[in-house]
């Protein structure tokens, strides 16, 4: 995985990005526009040159006497790359070809010391210049002026290194505000990160139930203010989460002493419904209904506090495993028969399943998922145990209305009725969630699933 700071999505990085996109933005920009205006600057310049030097060139030619115009006199006045053209002839073929040059340039040499050029391309320039030679050889006898036009190309010097220099420079300093943009963008974007970074660390902590996590009140103002929030906000989590947690101690303790309390008038009320339900037959009809009416609720009190004192052993971590080797079969087959479900449930297991559990837990699983069934389901119910690699597995399936999935985790929760998918429910709601304490106190998992019209209850419990 690749570090924070490397994330194109990282608030640093953009921020790296951020400012040298704007340096290379504006710094490319800028380099544009001069090295535009410096080119221009360029050939002006390397233009004057060629032009000051061709003009320094023939300003001693202007008028001289010379005894004819020949090549040996013309050698004499012109430097010998200079191509010469008298009325339209070409007297001496130079550096420039006269059927490339321009009508409109030569005409334009027509008056005296007037200087043409012409940029051929970003090297070369065309340069051309009139002067009068005096012939001292004319026909009539006198001076005779003549007007020679002078062409030469001439090479505009330095103009390619000066344009590398420019380059040059132009390349190393955006590089250097590249390399200057990017570090002050990190140094900005870690001003800003850093805070983050322990805001999200101390934001993990309290979700993971440090509530005594605070951070510093200090750096940028803005962050500061985050941070502040932040303090507040965990301050008062904490003082929450610590009313709730005293709430519910307090809770807890409550049903353990009530139940603990009425363990001893239930110890004398069970021998007496016993008494009761064994006079049933021989009481009046009035009083058998009462009798029966008494008796069962006794039961249900029984268990109702039964459940309440095993749930309070699980809450204050006080609950224990006492493991033995069992034959889950066998196990499973007397929390049938003790409960009288022998007949209206269905046992399907090999010969032995021999696993190590605590049997009163395990028992006590069993009989909540099938008498859950029983109550809550529909014939026929089922218990399958069988043996996976590295596991015992206990199955119990009915054919009941089923359960709707938003309910599928809700009933394992304490004192959770499904009063609209199956009835209304005589139980406490504490069958299942011990159920899925003395699994979990196996290591183990229980869940539910809807299949084919079929409510199946599957506990896992580990080897051991």
């Amino acid at each position: 995985m690749r570090p924070t700071w490397l994330r194109v999505d990282g608030l640093r990085t953009r921020l790296v990005l951020v400012f040298i996109a704007i340096v290379v933005i504006i710094a490319g920009a800028t380099a544009g526009v001069v090295s535009f205006m410096a080119r221009s600057w360029i050939y002006s310049n390397a233009q004057d040159v060629a032009t000051a030097q061709f003009r320094d060139e023939l300003q001693y030619s202007n008028g001289p006497p010379v005894d004819g115009l020949t090549p040996d006199t013309l050698d004499q006045i012109f430097q010998s790359d200079m191509t010469l053209i008298v009325d339209g002839e070409v007297i001496r073929q130079g550096s420039v070809d006269a059927a490339t040059i321009p009508p409109s340039f030569e005409e334009g040499l027509d008056s005296p010391k007037l200087i043409r050029f012409e940029r051929l391309d970003s090297q070369r320039i065309m340069l051309g210049m009139s002067v009068n030679v005096v012939d001292m050889t004319a026909d009539d006898g006198y001076d005779n002026e003549t007007l020679v036009k002078a062409v030469t190309i001439r090479p505009l010097v330095g103009v390619q290194d000066k344009f590398d220099d420019l380059l040059r420079a132009v390349g190393l300093t955006l590089a250097a505000g590249v390399l200057v943009s990017g570090l002050l963008g990190l140094w900005i974007a870690s001003t800003l990160v850093r805070p983050l970074k322990r805001l999200d660390e101390a934001a993990a902590r309290a979700a993971d139930g440090d509530l005594s996590v605070r951070l510093p009140e200090d750096g940028v103002a803005e962050l500061a203010q985050v941070t502040t929030t932040f303090n507040n906000m965990v301050a008062r989590n904490e003082a929450v989460i610590r009313g709730l947690e005293e709430s519910e101690e307090q809770s807890r303790r409550f049903v353990a002493d009530v139940s603990h309390e009425l363990r001893t008038p239930l110890a004398a009320l069970v021998p007496v419904s016993e008494i009761l339900r064994e006079e049933i037959p021989n009481l009046p009809p009035d009083a058998a209904a009462a009798a029966r009416i008494v008796s069962s609720e006794i039961g249900k009190l029984t268990r109702l506090v039964e459940d309440l004192i095993e749930m309070s052993r699980h809450d204050s971590q006080q609950a224990r495993l006492v493991l033995d080797d069992v034959d889950l079969v066998e196990l499973t087959e007397r929390t049938l028969e003790s409960r009288g479900w022998t007949e209206t449930v269905e046992l399907r297991a090999p010969e032995n399943v021999s696993t190590r559990v605590d049997s009163r837990r395990i028992d006590i699983v069993v009989a909540n998922l099938v008498g859950n069934a029983l109550r809550h389901g529909a014939p026929p119910v089922r218990v399958e145990l069988s043996a996976e690699p590295g596991f015992s597995v206990i199955t119990v399936v009915d054919h009941g209305p089923g359960i709707s999935p938003e309910d599928r985790q809700a009933i394992f929760r304490r004192f959770y009725k499904v009063d609209t998918a199956r009835g209304r429910s005589e139980g406490s709601g504490l069958g299942l969630s011990l159920a899925v304490e003395n699994v979990h106190l196996h290591g183990g998992t229980i869940g539910v699933d809807q299949v084919d019209g079929r409510t199946i209850f599957t506990v896992r419990l580990p080897h051991r």
